[in-house]
């Protein structure tokens, strides 16, 4: 394998002063949760601002969209940024609950359609510069359990994404219920708990991310070690982009980051096509759309460690075309389960939440193998969650479009053929053969 020469991050030298193993994976992983339970609440409470403002499934599909792009144009900019001052990785990482924060803040006072979608989209540029350093920090701490590590910060960001819709969907209806397909509600209300207005629970999930920048720099200003000596840094950044050129040759990279981009486009429109299909489509409550929301990736907190760990073992390729396969099947079988709600549509949610992010774990675990080669595993992985959420941007106009005519069925007959065209792809990837680092873990 050719490597690219030049100065890439060095190994910190001995008694440098470094953030330990054991702190920054506990605040990294932690951290991440925190941020999901607020942006995956968006999904949720964008069901609501449709029906308070009168937005159709295009202008839904348009705050998709935008959030897409923004996010994935952040996630490959603070990628390389991460690996090119890698000493300063600490105020990206705080810079990303900033950014987060204020985005919030901006979305619960916006007076008009347009605003809310700057507002979002600088929201989820927060969100996005997160993933970069901290997966690539993970990436390199611990390069013999990379689908470990990497599927449990994936893992207690399913967390949040359980936990924030439905702490959203209680306060959006001020009660726990549960229409049956029968017309029976089942649940309670909750004595004085009075329905929250969206704006309101914006507002007040800001406070946490201000909060969250100062403990996040504290904990983490010393992760990314002293800053090196001598380095000029246009030289370093012609030798990461001659590092990643050289990367993608011969080493089954195209395969990977394709399967990723296809998965990706699917996976982020699911997020808002479930609960619009069961509020809009089939007229159940908010609280009853945020359980199914929460069962789409509440089970892969338990599942997606186990299968990174298992990759890890057997490999990544076999788990990711067997987990292609089954996402496509499962997709299909929502619609087809009839016109009204049924028990079915709940079983085949949990089923999908089972894998849900799973095959993203996988391809950033495949990708950072190759990047460790080159020190450049915050800029490869920068690279496929931004090519992953540009690509989700695409599908979002795709998917939400022809719904606006034809029904909101049809949206999961597309994501279907959106995850078919990433089983092909994973077809494509090359056999297991990447070496692992000679480097054990250093002990957590």
């Amino acid at each position: 394998m050719a490597t690219a020469q030049g100065t890439l991050p060095e190994a910190p030298a001995e008694g440098e002063r470094r953030t330990g193993n054991r702190v920054l994976a506990s605040t990294l992983i932690g951290a991440h949760g925190f941020e999901h339970l607020i942006s995956n609440s968006i999904p949720l409470l964008t069901t609501v601002i449709a029906v308070d403002l009168g937005l159709g499934a295009l202008q839904v599909g348009a705050i998709v969209a935008v959030r897409s792009a923004a996010a994935g144009v952040t996630s490959v900019t603070g990628g390389f940024l991460s690996d090119l001052l890698h000493h300063r990785i600490a105020w990206v990482l705080s810079i990303s609950a900033f950014l987060t924060a204020i985005g919030l803040l901006l979305v619960a006072t916006a007076p008009s359609y347009a605003v809310i979608l700057l507002a979002l989209a600088l929201a989820s540029c927060g969100a996005a510069l997160w993933h970069p350093p901290a997966l690539g920090l993970l990436a390199q701490r611990f390069p013999n359990r990379r689908g470990l590590f990497l599927s449990m910060h994936r893992s207690t960001g399913s967390v949040g994404d359980v936990v924030g819709p439905m702490i959203a969907g209680i306060l959006l209806l001020g009660a726990l219920q549960w229409e049956a397909a029968d017309g029976l509600t089942v649940g309670w209300e909750l004595g004085g708990l009075q329905p929250v207005q969206w704006r309101w629970i914006l507002a007040g999930a800001a406070p946490i991310m201000f909060i969250a920048t100062f403990v996040i720099y504290g904990l983490l200003r010393h992760a990314g070690g002293s800053p090196p000596a001598g380095v000029d840094l246009s030289q370093k950044l012609q030798t990461m982009w001659r590092g990643t050129y050289v990367a993608f040759r011969g080493t089954g990279l195209w395969a990977i980051f394709a399967v990723a981009a296809v998965r990706g486009m699917a996976d982020g429109s699911m997020l808002f096509l479930v609960p619009l299909y069961l509020t809009h489509g089939l007229g159940i409550n908010t609280f009853q759309a945020s359980a199914h929301l929460a069962l789409m990736v509440g089970p892969a907190i338990v599942t997606a460690p186990l299968i990174g760990a298992l990759s890890d073992r057997v490999g990544r390729k076999s788990l990711i075309v067997f987990l292609m396969a089954f996402v496509t099947v499962l997709t299909l079988a929502i619609p087809m389960s009839g016109p009204d709600y049924s028990v079915w549509i709940t079983v085949c949610v949990a089923l999908y939440g089972l894998q849900h992010f799973t095959v993203i774990n996988l391809t950033s675990a495949a990708a950072a193998d190759v990047a460790a080669r080159y020190r450049l595993e915050s800029s490869f992985l920068g690279l496929m969650w931004g090519n992953n959420i540009l690509f989700g941007a695409v599908a979002a106009i795709v998917i939400f479009g022809p719904i606006e005519w034809l029904g909101w069925q049809y949206g999961f007959f597309i994501a279907t053929a959106m995850y078919f065209l990433g089983f092909l792809a994973s077809l494509m990837i090359p056999g297991d053969r990447h070496a692992r680092e000679p480097a054990t873990d250093p002990a957590v």
